[in-house]
């Protein structure tokens, strides 16, 4: 059972963009904030749930940088997991990347343990050349392969999610590396940003960004569905995410929907850190 993949956090993760001390982003003029966000985790019990029983779990992520220096992300994914058959499983995800302030290079380290015993490990860089982008990989094992040039890393799908919602388009379409799946997957996703402020929905979840001081900037409610480009005849999504994402990058309202059981994530604390604008 694919419990979770860390694409999933690091679309989240990479959204990290954000509200008090805004900071220049790319060339579309995006503004990025450090923060500190906290999500808990539940099962969606409005949705179909097949061999699950309950499921907790947290989210924490911390986001940095700016587009002189660079963006790092750092974020750790915890899932308790109880089975129908009994069985009970935690999975403890951590993820440390680092993409350059132009969407040009990307480094990346993601280790994922099953109680307790590392099950998936990923580490290796991508650099964008005219050739193509160029993956070097030394986790799970050395390796060296060029991606389309089209591919772009996690921080650029977000800044281009945000300059789309602020240009009022309904749909993107777009292919995104990040890392994950030993390091050599590529997810085509499909984005749909429903436009409308979703201030007042969920009153507890918003309560934590309203306190980091994002009340009154634009919001949108974005669903990306994410594709394995490998796969045959009529595509399914390996799974789809929704959340409300703020103009500033901020997210909240997260859910995860594997296709036989979903995830919510609240946003339960979110700490604004000290920008770093470029000189």
């Amino acid at each position: 059972m694919n419990l979770v993949s860390v694409r999933s956090v690091t679309a989240l993760a990479g959204v990290a963009v954000f509200a008090a001390g805004l900071s220049p982003a790319f060339a579309g003029g995006v503004g990025f904030a450090a923060h500190r966000a906290v999500y808990e985790l539940a099962l969606d019990r409005s949705e179909r749930i097949k061999g699950l029983v309950e499921l907790t779990g947290r989210i924490v992520m911390e986001f940095s940088g700016s587009s002189c220096d660079g963006y790092s992300t750092a974020l750790r994914y915890v899932t308790d997991i109880s089975r129908s058959d009994g069985d009970r499983l935690v999975t403890d995800m951590r993820t440390v990347t680092f993409e350059d302030g132009d969407g040009a290079g990307f480094e990346f380290k993601t280790e994922v343990f099953v109680d307790r015993a590392l099950s998936e490990e990923s580490r290796g860089s991508a650099n964008r050349t005219e050739g193509g982008v160029a993956v070097a990989l030394t986790k799970p094992g050395e390796k060296k392969f060029v991606l389309d040039n089209s591919v772009v890393f996690p921080t650029e799908q977000i800044e281009r999610l945000i300059e789309a919602a602020r240009n009022d388009e309904n749909f993107m379409q777009i292919d995104v590396f990040d890392g994950t799946e030993d390091g050599e997957k590529v997810y085509s996703t499909t984005a749909v940003i429903s436009h409308g402020s979703s201030a007042g929905d969920e009153i507890d979840d918003e309560i934590a960004a309203s306190e980091a001081g994002l009340s009154g900037l634009r919001d949108w409610l974005v669903t990306v569905s994410y594709f394995d480009q490998e796969s045959a005849g009529e595509p399914t999504p390996v799974y789809v995410m929704s959340f409300v994402l703020y103009e500033n990058g901020v997210s909240r309202r997260l859910k995860i929907d594997y296709g036989n059981f979903a995830i919510v994530g609240r946003l339960a604390n979110l700490e604004m850190l000290p920008a770093e604008p470029c000189p």
